[in-house]
């Protein structure tokens, strides 16, 4: 039963982080058609910053399922916060030196982040029917 929990938690998380890389590759693609000259930058832009999104989430997701059941309860709870303060703390660092340590478009980074975000927000509508 634990392994089951864990288990529909993670295949949760892998499909979240697939619709993601999904939504950022079609963007990604869209910005290097738009921006002819230096349509490589734009595309690494925005899949740079849509990683500065699923790697947190994947770290999270990875943190906050590795125990399940009625007697690990205190270890879940501890688990999923100290996993939610690393994705946040994360995402803020790999945005952050994304934004200023590299010559990367801005507006694609940005698009990329705000993508990634929209997705996982979205997440509970996309697939209420899977669960």
């Amino acid at each position: 039963m634990n392994k089951t929990l864990t288990a529909n938690g993670k295949q949760l998380a892998a499909k979240l982080i697939r619709a993601q890389a999904g939504a950022i590759f079609l963007l990604a693609c869209v910005f290097s058609l738009v921006q002819p000259i230096a349509g490589y930058t734009y595309f690494w832009g925005v899949v740079g910053g849509g990683m500065a999104v699923m790697i947190p989430t994947a770290l999270f997701a990875w943190r906050a399922f590795a125990q399940g059941g009625a007697r690990a309860a205190k270890q879940i709870v501890s688990n999923f916060f100290a996993g939610e303060a690393l994705k946040i703390s994360f995402a803020v660092a790999l945005l952050i030196g994304l934004l200023v340590f590299t010559t990367l478009p801005h507006s694609a980074v940005v698009s990329g982040y705000i993508t990634a975000l929209f997705v996982q927000w979205l997440a509970p509508i996309l697939f209420l029917k899977s669960t």
